[in-house]
């Protein structure tokens, strides 16, 4: 099979000429590559692009060999047949399929698509990219535009405002009214008076000013004294600016990080060493060792607790005698009730808003177990667990009333206190010295069992007294009730019916042998769960959630304002 190849050369001045070649076979191969029928330079091209097959009746198949697929008639396909006139495109060459000339089976005519050709038909395709390339104007889009909103964000809220007539009609439409202009929901505290905008912003377009905020809570502690450390972030901070309400019902309280670390990481260095706080930037890997409160008193009794490193080494010296590991023996504990197994919960219990631990109370929590009987005869009564007078007292009234009354079946007493006298019957004043002598020395040797031998010692350090009046000093009990005084802690978050909390998770009270032992958790066991503010991993935990910011403990913001305004006494040197 013959084909006859027409090349179509463009000359200058728009003249045209024609080169004849023929090809033999049956496929007319088209690509890049010098083996191929009809030679295509152009780099968009493959080696081997495309092929065209004569068929019977004058017909074509064209084939494209590339995965792109091939333009024919403007379509693009993989293959196809076509009659005479279909145009092919394979880069910037069309070639034209013709009627089989004379002599030849099939034929074709190859040209070079014009670069002008090209841009218009780019253009055609490319979309609009400015107004005056479409039917759209610029002027009455944006007057209408400006008209709408002019109307709704101006015009019926200012309607609404002022007219108590459209106030009602558009408050019952979903059309914008006066609600358009709030900012957003107020906190839930200032709600009762969120009607009086006048309250807080003073005048129309005015940003709250501190006197503002004084006016309610002037008595709210200060974060620190500015004129101590000469802090921007302190002597020019706006309430406003960690406070900022029409930001719904909880959204008034600032809870980034930021609000703290922006001072708190360079601290020292921005004071000039005026602060000993320790730098803080984030609780998960720049957070120092926690400290706490360890109970102490001055000579004259006033309490003064000391802020000790928490360390495995520190220790609380209570003036108790208190092994955790045998009241939690998991065997269990002989008490006057039986055997009885004991566990945190059997001690300790959370005050109302599970916040902090209550007291341990004796008379409720030890007294079933520790009783504090005294005479065999009586075994129901107890002395109270207090004061060393009371006890005494109370030995002294108990032993004189039996001596007086008689009918006590000691051996070891005396005749007159054993008898047991009829009513009326009267004794001598002999028998009365009798009688209150031996109490009197009944009460003391119980006292001294007590206080020296089986129980008060079992808990307490007991030492004599300095006078026969106080005849025994019980050293003083001084628990700390609130480790962390620098930083609020709910156990209320951290509930035990949380899967795998227990009071254990925290406080290794299972292995403490002493009540010197500290069994408060340091860092390293809270960051098991709480990482910083950007934790992925752990729970994200911010400065504000253990820390409060208005903690000062004598000077109030009024002070601060009065201060500012040259009405308020100087700072302290």
């Amino acid at each position: 099979m013959r084909w006859l190849i027409r090349r179509v050369l463009k000359r200058g001045k728009g003249s045209v000429s024609y080169e004849d070649d023929t090809h033999y076979g049956d496929v007319l191969t088209i690509g890049r590559g010098s083996d191929q029928a009809i030679f295509v330079p152009d780099m968009r091209v493959a080696l081997e692009h495309a092929r065209i097959t004569a068929v019977a009746a004058g017909k074509y198949k064209i084939e494209s060999l590339i995965l792109a697929g091939i333009r024919v008639n403007n379509d693009l396909t993989y293959a196809t047949t076509v009659g005479p006139g279909a145009m092919v495109e394979v880069g910037t060459t069309r070639i034209q399929l013709l009627e089989p000339p004379v002599d030849y089976e099939a034929g074709c005519e190859v040209s070079t698509i014009d670069k002008a050709e090209i841009a218009e038909g780019e253009k055609k395709k490319a979309l609009p990219t400015s107004l005056s390339q479409t039917w759209l104007a610029k002027r009455w889009p944006s007057w209408t535009l400006f008209a709408l909103i002019a109307l709704f964000g101006l015009v019926l809220p200012l309607l609404a405002h002022y007219s108590p007539g459209w106030r009602d009609t558009l408050a019952a439409t979903p059309l914008p009214h006066r609600t358009a202009w709030e900012a957003g929901e107020l906190a839930s505290a200032h709600h009762f008076f969120g009607e009086n905008c006048q309250a807080c912003h003073g005048a129309a377009f005015k940003w709250v000013r501190d006197e503002a905020c004084g006016a309610c809570h002037g008595n709210t502690p200060a974060h620190a004294d500015p004129a101590k450390f000469n802090l921007p972030e302190l002597g020019d901070a706006r309430c406003a600016h960690c406070h900022r309400d029409h930001n719904g019902r909880k959204g008034l309280v600032r809870d980034d990080q930021v609000l703290c670390d922006d001072c708190h990481q360079d601290l020292r260095a921005k004071t000039n060493g005026a602060s000993k706080l320790a730098d803080v930037a984030d609780f998960g890997t720049a957070h120092p060792d926690f400290s706490v409160n360890l109970p102490a008193w001055t000579p004259d009794g006033k309490f003064v607790p000391v802020r000790t490193p928490l360390t495995k080494s520190t220790r609380e010296q209570s003036g108790l005698k208190f092994p955790h590991d045998v009241h939690l023996d998991p065997e269990g504990l002989n008490t006057p009730a039986g055997v009885r197994k004991l566990d945190c919960a059997s001690c300790h219990a959370t005050d109302a808003g599970d916040a902090i631990m209550k007291p341990v109370d004796f008379e409720t929590m030890c007294q079933d177990c520790h009783r504090l009987d005294f005479d065999v005869l009586e075994p129901e009564r107890q002395v109270p667990h207090g004061k060393v007078p009371e006890v005494i007292y109370m030995l002294d009234e108990f032993y004189a009333r039996r001596a007086l009354e008689g009918g006590y079946n000691d051996t070891t007493a005396p005749i007159v206190v054993q008898q047991r006298r009829r009513p009326g019957m009267q004794m001598s004043r002999q028998e009365q010295v009798e009688a209150l002598a031996w109490a009197r020395d009944r009460a003391r040797a119980i006292g001294a069992s007590l206080f020296t031998g089986r129980a008060c010692t079992t808990c307490h350090a007991v030492t004599p007294g300095p006078a026969a009046g106080d005849p025994w000093q019980i050293a003083p009990v001084r628990v700390a009730g609130v480790w962390y005084a620098k930083s609020h802690f709910t156990h209320a978050a951290h509930d035990t019916t949380v899967e795998d909390m227990t009071c254990e998770s925290c406080h290794d009270a299972r292995d403490s042998s002493s009540a010197t032992d500290v069994l408060i958790p340091a860092i390293d066991n809270c960051r098991q769960c709480h990482g910083g503010e950007s934790a992925t991993q752990a729970v994200p935990t911010t400065c504000i959630q253990c820390h409060a910011y208005h903690e000062h403990s004598a000077l109030i913001l009024s002070e601060l304002q009065a201060r500012a305004k040259g009405a308020g006494p100087a700072p302290a040197k």
